[in-house]
């Protein structure tokens, strides 16, 4: 698949009045009050899966750009078992190697930050599966564990607002975060019973617990994951997508 050609702004500026209109209630301006970037998505061909990766650094994939992170290993894994792959949102990077650099990352934003402008980049997407990795810099900036929680249960209300039928696989923290230990495990003992709340009301979402995934020493920089360490994220990510596509399409909005 052959890299998109950027977009402009005149459709950027479109795709956000839409949003503002059908969402009422969804923010596009960010925390600097500057107007948001919203693309208009590309028509996916039949048979497509449309996987939005969403978070911070690590989605745009600090610590190992040679990859743009975890997206490059797991564009390579899906695809090489057929699956017809197609990376959304409305940011784009990532080496040539990548052919999709679509991603929704933003480095050193927190849950809180990117909550406002959730449903808005959600709805001009229209993902199938949204790969949600947030609030470690929350933890970093002070944030405790039970209000970062919260913010991530209303990320999802705001994802399920905007594409009701899309499943939700979300990452607890992965980094060490050594000073921040005991609310880094708190946050990954609240997070399922935050994602079994959203399956009681009918979505689809998972938790994914990728707190022991790899030891400290694998880190870039203590803080990101180093490019072996990515490849171990991939997977984690490819094989619960892989395992939500088997699932009968009547069952797949039970996942647990």
């Amino acid at each position: 698949m052959p890299r998109r050609p950027g977009r402009r702004w005149a459709r950027r500026l479109l795709s956000a009045a839409v949003v503002l209109a059908v969402a009422g209630t969804v923010s596009v301006l960010p925390a600097a009050g500057r107007p948001e970037e919203i693309d208009v998505p590309a028509a996916s061909a039949p048979g497509t899966l449309k996987v939005m990766p969403l978070g911070a650094s690590s989605t745009v994939g600090v610590g190992s750009t040679a990859t743009a992170g975890y997206r490059l290993p797991l564009w390579e894994r899906l695809t090489a078992r057929g699956v017809r792959l197609d990376f959304v949102g409305s940011r784009n990077g990532g080496p040539d190697a990548l052919p999709d650099g679509d991603h929704e990352g933003r480095s050193g934003w927190t849950a809180a930050r990117m909550l406002p402008m959730t449903g808005g980049w959600v709805l001009a997407a229209e993902p199938d599966v949204v790969l949600l990795h947030a609030g470690t810099n929350d933890l970093l900036n002070g944030m405790s564990a039970r209000d970062t929680a919260t913010t991530l249960d209303r990320m999802l209300d705001r994802i399920f607002a905007a594409a009701p039928r899309t499943h939700v696989i979300m990452a607890g923290v992965w980094a060490p975060l050594t000073k921040q230990r005991a609310q880094r495990a708190e946050l990954g003992r609240r997070l399922p019973g935050v994602a079994a709340k959203h399956r009681a009301a009918g979505h689809s979402v998972e938790y994914l617990d990728v707190s022991g995934l790899f030891p400290a020493t694998r880190t870039a920089d203590g803080l990101h994951a180093g490019q072996a360490a990515y490849r171990e994220i991939s997977e984690a990510w490819a094989e619960r997508i892989e395992a939500w596509l088997e699932r009968p399409p009547d069952r797949r909005r039970a996942a647990g």
